[in-house]
């Protein structure tokens, strides 16, 4: 049913646009020179809209004075060019559009700075959020709010982006989001990807892009979008850097610390940068659960769980590109990340029977060490080929080789102490130690390749070839008469291979006032995994094709129409494939599924812009074999005490997840000294399958809504005010209650405004605590969660070297899909 409705909706669309095609784009060009007639080479161009002055686009001119701005869409725009030595030019007002497709602009002269090069001093500002036309960007380094926040924290405020209780993180109401670090997916599962990114210090992070229908170039992964969080990287002449460090307090204290240096000329720009943060963090999360047979309750179990958890990360980044002629280039891109964090964890279990009448209480201790180490090199490579004269941008031709590495290990001590009852006396003591060690290897090759066609046609090209494979053994060992047994039950050893195989055409034509383009993609997949341990194997091989269409439509000056279709696919992570058994207490565990299937996404969306600011989108998807993470029972026997009821966490392929969404994005200036930025999502999202006999028919209405305030205030300070609320919304088989914070903050310059100082504080009110409950297979759930989200930060910003901006290349290198994987599920 659910292909015919997508059918039946392209064919609609198609028809009622065939005679036209979507958007335009056209191209700028200009030269600079100075007072004296000569030329002004590597001055910062810039392009904004006239409207309100957004920034569009940036440029840097060549040794010839010479710069351009491709693909640029129908609209009025003013140019800004600035160097160092010279007063800041801006050009008159002029009109981009099919009737002036390539605007020249000439007599752009700068005149010699009269002042002291101390005295020059360059502002720009960035709001927290700006709206692009296929991507929202949260510009990290200009909020001041998120200074001395650890990455997750950034998250959590940013537009339309959800993290539940165990670290997953949806976008819109929807999972299956991609994760990516400077264009390349991270593998980590979803817990070991929430320690991460709550370790990972903000002011490593230049900004985020959210990206919610991605075209065929990107890979099938993802039926809710991409979020892509990009790194700080230097892009001025000569030797630039900065020094940062901030302290934060909340419940425990947060440091971090990093600098960067960055060294470009004519031919090489060298880059790198290091961070190093410490941040001790906790989650109280207290489990009412209840088991039931047939409509009787026949246990109930009262858990309360404090975990503290310090990290110490080092993050390291280093690279060169090496401009070996104007149209070539060759880049080398290192990233290492090293993680040591030791959580200690108190668990306190009270067992009742269906009287109400307590049967056991017992308390576990979890003391374990981990050591996660990251790296991968990116070899990449850019050849822009002659114009076409057709007035398109040029061929172009991009590389990446990829090898990424991810390893592991942990030593967990587990120690159970059950007491009587009545006299609290110490009964018995069990001791599970555990032995968690793995690695997963990832090597890709993509290209791709773009050609201009006549009447401002594109075409786009590409290939990817990926080859992963993940290698993980965990053993647990009873403690028994000062012996250590291995415990078969818990332990295991899994070896997953995968190969993917893709391939994709993009097509993008305008005529008259629309654009269109059609994309297909298709994607090969051969996986096998094998448990060492029990000899069970499973292979998988199969092929998939994967549809899009995006039209723009421009309606009036003012109005403009967006519609997209596209169908997706979601493999799942390699945790979820892992049927290794994680113990959290004697009632409490989680396990992977090797026999998860993909889940399938059609998704369309109709977008409307008025005056390229207010955004409305209304977007319907329906998944098949949704992955849904789900609670289950069966009777466990630990270290041979009597049977007793367990949960235990995994993975399930659910029939069918529908949903129905409404985006409102509003920027606003209210004053001269007060802007805001209100982005507003309203979606029904509705599950429903079967499991454990169980029909699941799990719907709600919901909405959620982002508001970020920043205020210019007098002798150069700055402040930001932002909220966020999410109404009681549906997650899968569970439902989460509503939620909300305010977040405030202060930044002054000084040192001659070569600095910066900022101080924030996170969740004001102390309202970021999660209620929630689920109820599928015989046992519900209520929980109560919190975690350490009321800081208080001051984080300092120390700027030093050459001020001359020069826009460096950004890679999406090319290990995408896979590294998203390891970050996904569990």
């Amino acid at each position: 049913m659910g292909k015919r409705y997508f059918i039946l909706f392209f064919c609609l669309l198609t028809s009622s646009v065939i005679a036209q095609t979507a958007a335009y784009r056209g191209k700028i060009t200009g030269q600079i020179s100075d007072n004296n007639q000569k030329v002004v080479e590597f001055a910062t161009v810039t392009l904004h809209r006239a409207a309100d002055s957004t920034l569009v686009k940036g440029a840097l001119s060549d040794e010839r004075g010479l710069f351009e701005f491709e693909e640029v869409g129908e609209g009025r725009y003013y140019v800004q060019v600035s160097q160092v030595g010279y007063q800041r030019f801006r050009t008159p007002l002029f009109q981009l559009n099919a009737a002036n497709p390539t605007i020249r602009l000439t007599n752009i002269q700068v005149q010699e700075e009269t002042r002291t090069l101390n005295e020059v001093n360059v502002r720009t500002a960035k709001p927290f959020v700006e709206r692009q036309l296929d991507k929202i960007i949260v510009n990290v380094e200009n909020s001041i709010v998120s200074a001395g926040a650890a990455a997750m924290d950034v998250l959590e405020r940013a537009p339309g982006i959800r993290v539940d209780q165990d670290g997953r993180i949806s976008l819109k109401g929807k999972q299956g989001v991609i994760i990516m670090i400077d264009g390349k997916p991270s593998q980590l599962a979803a817990s070991d990807l929430d320690n991460y990114l709550r370790s990972l210090p903000s002011n490593a992070i230049d900004k985020i892009e959210i990206i919610t229908n991605p075209s065929a170039r990107y890979d099938a992964a993802g039926n809710a979008g991409i979020i892509n969080i990009r790194m700080k990287k230097d892009q001025r002449l000569g030797m630039n850097g900065n020094l940062t460090a901030s302290y934060g307090s909340g419940r425990y204290g947060k440091a971090n610390a990093g600098f960067s240096l960055n060294y470009r000329n004519k031919k090489w720009n060298y880059f790198g940068n290091y961070n190093y943060s410490y941040r001790k963090a906790f989650t109280h999360l207290i489990i009412n659960r209840r088991y039931f047979t047939g409509n009787e309750v026949a246990e109930r179990q009262v858990l309360d769980n404090y975990l503290k958890f310090p990290f110490k990360t080092h993050t390291v980044r280093a690279g060169m590109d090496f401009f070996a002629t104007k149209k070539t280039t060759v880049g080398l891109l290192l990233n290492g990340v090293s993680n040591a964090f030791t959580p200690n964890g108190f668990n306190e279990t009270f067992r009742y029977a269906p009287t109400g009448a307590l049967r056991d209480r017992y308390t576990t201790q979890n003391n374990s060490s981990d050591l996660w180490q990251n790296g991968s090199v990116n070899l990449n490579f850019k050849h822009t080929f002659d114009s076409t004269g057709n007035g398109g941008s040029g061929r172009e031709l991009t590389a990446d080789l990829d090898y990424v590495r991810y390893q592991s290990s942990t030593d967990q001590l587990f120690t159970t102490n059950l007491y009587n009852i009545t006299t609290n006396a110490l009964l018995a003591r069990e001791l599970l130690i555990g032995d968690l060690g793995g690695h997963i290897n990832i090597r890709s090759l993509k290209a791709d390749y773009v050609n201009p066609l006549k009447n401002k046609g594109r075409l786009e090209a590409g290939f990817k070839l990926s080859y992963v494979t993940t290698d993980n053994d965990v053993r647990f060992y009873d403690r028994l008469d000062n012996r250590d047994v291995l415990n078969t039950n818990m332990s295991n050893h899994f070896v997953y291979e995968e190969n993917i195989n893709a391939a994709y055409l993009n097509f993008n034509r305008p005529v008259g006032k629309l654009t269109m383009q059609f994309g297909l993609r298709g994607e090969q997949t051969l996986a096998k995994g094998r448990q060492l341990t029990t000899g069970q194997t499973f292979d998988r091989n199969y092929f998939q094709l994967f549809p899009s269409l995006a039209v723009t439509q421009k309606l009036t000056k003012n109005h403009e129409l967006n519609y997209t279709l596209s169908r997706r696919i979601d493999r799942p992570s390699y945790r979820q494939l892992n049927p290794f058994r994680f113990f959290i207490n004697r009632t409490t565990y989680s396990e992977g599924n090797p026999y998860l299937l993909p889940q399938l996404t059609y998704a369309a969306e109709v977008s409307h812009t008025y005056k390229q600011r207010f955004t409305t989108t209304v977007s319907y998807s329906r998944t098949t074999n949704n992955i849904t993470n789900v609670l289950l029972r069966q009777t466990g026997n630990f270290g041979g005490s009597r049977d007793t009821l367990v949960t235990f966490q995994t993975d399930r392929n659910i029939a069918n997840f529908e949903y129905l969404g409404l985006t409102v994005s509003a920027p606003a200036q209210l004053t001269k000294w007060w802007n805001t930025n209100a982005n507003l999502t309203a979606y029904y999202g509705k599950y429903t399958g079967n499991l454990g006999n169980t029909n699941i028919r799990n719907a709600l209405p919901t909405f959620n809504l982002n508001v970020t305030n920043s205020f210019t205030l007098p002798k150069g300070l700055t402040a930001e005010l932002t909220g966020f609320y999410q109404a009681k919304e549906v997650y899968g088989i569970m439902t989460i209650q509503r939620l909300g914070s305010v977040s405030a903050g202060l930044q002054a310059p000084v040192l001659q405004r070569k600095g910066t100082l900022r101080l924030n504080v996170s969740d004001v009110f102390l309202t970021s605590i999660v209620n929630g409950a689920s109820a599928a297979a015989g046992v519900d759930e209520k929980f109560w969660q919190r975690r350490d989200s009321r800081v208080g930060t001051l984080a300092f910003t120390y700027r030093f070297g050459k001020g001359t901006v020069a826009p460096a290349r950004r890679r999406s290198t090319g290990s995408e899909s896979e590294q998203r994987r390891v970050q996904m599920g569990s």
